[in-house]
């Protein structure tokens, strides 16, 4: 059995995809109000999480309409796939 990434490597993925500091992306209370928000940057890091994932993300309701880190975060970890 794989072993679950950490919430730190879920948020390093997030920080890559939208060209941040990790730091400043874990603060993020909601992705709309970023200038480089946009629905192809929604895609990437659902995408990514996806494959870092096992394909298990594109399988939660409603993850499209979760809109901050801690929210990803939190429904991840709701569904056991990260530790």
């Amino acid at each position: 059995m794989k072993k679950k990434p950490s919430k730190k490597i879920i948020i390093d993925l997030i920080a890559k995809k939208l060209k941040m500091p990790s730091v400043k992306v874990e603060k993020i209370d909601n992705f709309s109000k970023m200038s480089s928000w946009d629905s192809l940057a929604q895609l990437e890091i659902l995408s990514a999480l996806d494959a870092k994932l096992n394909n298990k993300v594109n399988k939660i309701k409603n993850i499209s309409e979760v809109k901050s880190v801690k929210k990803i975060i939190s429904l991840l970890k709701k569904k056991s796939l990260i530790k």
